[in-house]
């Protein structure tokens, strides 16, 4: 059976976590008809401008992001001590993670780094790098106590230039935030200042490496 994480208003651990996981794994405590209420969702959109580029800057590629174990579609994964997962009960992203974290991306390092990031259906364009991303954590992680809730974030890039398939760099961005508050409204906030953090981070070193990603006039 599943096993939701359902938050509590005050700390949760040691047996009183146990016995909250077994009461849920075997459905709600509470009834609400046959379906129950539906989930909150819960976007990922970057909060910047949407800035438009010259029409000489350098055109990049953002690949479908590939997903660690656990986190590809639209369950808010909950880590749990002992190597166990669990999903945040009553919220659910608004699309599959890989999608909202490709928008993000490609959104953010085209306002922060000054390059045309083009998506899904760009495969046509003429572009000079391909820009890969490895998503291996973007999870909840609660403490042994109220205060010490966290998000954790880290995302691994990979810009190839096309010309000649050189993989110009190849580093991971880590970023954490704490979850202040005690419902699925605080979870969400405490992704979007992580992902910020990741972000400006991530603008920085493309902004650094995009000149490698023009391409020479014929």
């Amino acid at each position: 059976m599943s096993r939701p994480f359902t938050l509590r208003p005050r700390a949760v651990s040691g047996f009183a976590l146990a016995a909250t996981l077994a009461l849920s794994a075997c459905g709600p405590i509470i009834s609400f008809g046959d379906d129950g209420p539906g989930d909150s969702e819960y976007s990922l959109q970057y909060s910047g401008d949407y800035r438009s580029s010259g029409d000489d800057a350098p055109v990049i590629y953002v690949d479908e992001p590939h997903m660690a174990d656990g986190l590809a579609g639209q369950k808010i994964t909950v880590v749990l001590p002992g190597n166990k997962r669990s999903s945040l009960k009553g919220a659910r992203w608004s699309a599959p993670l890989s999608t909202l974290v490709r928008d993000y991306v490609a959104r953010a390092l085209g306002d922060k780094a000054g390059a045309h990031m083009i998506g899904e259906g760009g495969l046509d364009i003429h572009a000079g790098c391909r820009l890969g991303t490895k998503v291996w954590a973007l999870e909840f992680v609660p403490g042994g106590n109220a205060q010490a809730d966290k998000v954790e974030v880290a995302m691994e890039l990979s810009l190839v230039r096309l010309s000649d398939s050189m993989l110009v760099s190849h580093p991971t961005f880590t970023a954490s935030a704490p979850v202040r508050g005690a419902e699925g409204d605080a979870v969400a906030g405490a992704f979007r200042a992580a992902m910020a953090d990741v972000a400006d981070d991530m603008g920085r070193w493309l902004k650094a490496q995009v000149s490698t990603c023009e391409i020479a006039a014929k």
